[in-house]
């Protein structure tokens, strides 16, 4: 399978207070795009060989030349798109995609794997992470591109017959139609053409989205394509492709969604899992990062006690098995206050005092005053009949578990009694 990845730099470098826009890719800082790209190549690579990136001449001297990240090939073709606006940042992957003649993969350069991808993803015609259906926002912009657009009528044959966008997440994106890609291509880019007049004012995330993800699902719906799906089930928080503080155990797979780069939590655990799975390449980013200008010395400075607390973690997630995992016991931080269903702690992540209004599956924190397990947890929980009836045990067991390692590893609440 071959892997790529892209980077058109007009989005990266264009200074934007618009949500929906890529400055820095999105991030909430530039060095968090440059260790999320190190750590998304480096970890395709372990499990694929090599992963070719496709950018333009700026993305080149930032990524190759100045950072050094490790693409086995580096192609320029997104030269092409310098006299699109940057709102439009989805054109990079869209012609990406079109450019391949052979079975590929296309991986965002915010998703990380700990393993393979199953192979029998990779045994249709296409394939793509999930199928998103009626998520937010999507029917909203529908509704004003339909009446204001020009250039979108029979395009959307699926909306126009039942209201309803369905769409690919585009995280991981591929197959070995070529033919279908490069019509999406050809698709996307008539729409946006015959519409640059009208980009300001609109929810420009919301138009990238469509015409990347909601077009090529109709376009593959339409051709009757066998697509397969690595989720089959999401929700719209996208929780399920998150669970940083699992892996490797219990989930090998994270795409850190839009709302998640400008989280401190996700960017820590990009951060520190780089450290602590590749020091090398780590300090050597650092180093680059610092040689051209790229980052201040205190913006990637590490905590090193906040270092050594998670890669104790990490090295646990790595190291036991999944049953000896469920029978650790954790308990309640030494800082930590439980009153009136409100947890006070300090946030490892600023070090400022944090309440936590307890709800639904926070009222197990009431369990840790005295060291408890997964397993013992789970025991007691299926003696409720409602509880029995919803879960399976094995299933119970490791919602608790990722409960526990959850406020464990991102916020400190709980810690492993030894």
């Amino acid at each position: 399978m071959r892997i790529v990845q892209s980077f058109w730099s007009k989005p990266f470098s264009s200074a934007s207070t618009d949500p929906g826009a890529r400055y820095k890719a999105g991030w909430s800082s530039q060095a968090g795009f440059f260790y999320a790209s190190l750590l998304s190549c480096l970890k395709w690579r372990e499990f694929y060989g090599d992963v070719i990136l496709y950018t333009d001449d700026h993305g080149k001297k930032l990524l190759s030349e100045q950072l050094q990240l490790p693409y086995s090939e580096i192609r320029t073709d997104l030269n092409r798109l310098d006299e699109y606006p940057p709102e439009l940042w989805a054109l990079g992957k869209i012609l990406t995609y079109s450019l391949q003649e052979e079975p590929f993969l296309h991986a965002d350069s915010d998703v990380f794997i700990w393993k393979k991808l199953p192979e029998a993803l990779f045994e249709g015609q296409l394939f793509a992470q999930n199928v998103e259906l009626n998520f937010p926002r999507y029917q909203d912009f529908m509704a004003m591109m339909t009446e204001r657009f020009e250039n979108v009528s029979g395009k959307f044959p699926l909306y126009a017959q039942t209201s309803d966008c369905y769409a690919f997440n585009a995280g991981i994106f591929g197959g070995s139609e070529y033919n279908f890609f490069k019509k999406h291509k050809e698709a996307a880019f008539d729409i946006v053409k015959a519409n640059l007049d009208k980009l300001q004012g609109i929810d420009s995330f919301m138009f990238n989205m469509v015409y990347e993800q909601l077009l090529s699902f109709e376009m593959a719906n339409g051709e009757g394509l066998d697509c397969r799906l690595y989720k089959s089930h999401m929700n719209e928080a996208f929780t399920d492709v998150m669970k940083f503080h699992v892996v490797p155990a219990f989930d090998e797979y994270i795409h850190t969604i839009g709302y998640a780069k400008r989280s401190n939590v996700m960017n820590e655990q990009i951060k520190y899992r780089l450290r602590h799975e590749y020091p090398v390449e780590y300090e050597a980013l650092n180093r680059n990062m610092l040689l051209h200008g790229l980052a201040l010395a205190e913006d990637i400075q590490d905590d090193i006690a906040r270092f050594a607390t998670l890669e104790r973690l990490f090295t646990k997630l790595e190291a036991l098995t999944g049953d000896e995992l469920l029978a650790s016991k954790f308990r309640l931080s030494p800082n930590v206050v439980i009153e009136n269903d409100e947890v006070r702690y300090i946030s490892p992540q600023t070090g400022c005092a944090e309440t936590l209004i307890m709800e639904d599956w926070d009222f197990l924190l009431y369990q840790f005053d005295q060291p408890r397990s997964a397993s013992e947890l789970t025991l007691e929980l299926l003696q409720d009949e409602a509880v029995a009836e919803t879960f399976s045990p094995e299933l119970l067991a490791q919602k608790v578990f990722s409960f526990m390692m959850d406020h464990c590893m991102y916020n400190g609440i709980l810690e492993f009694d030894n």
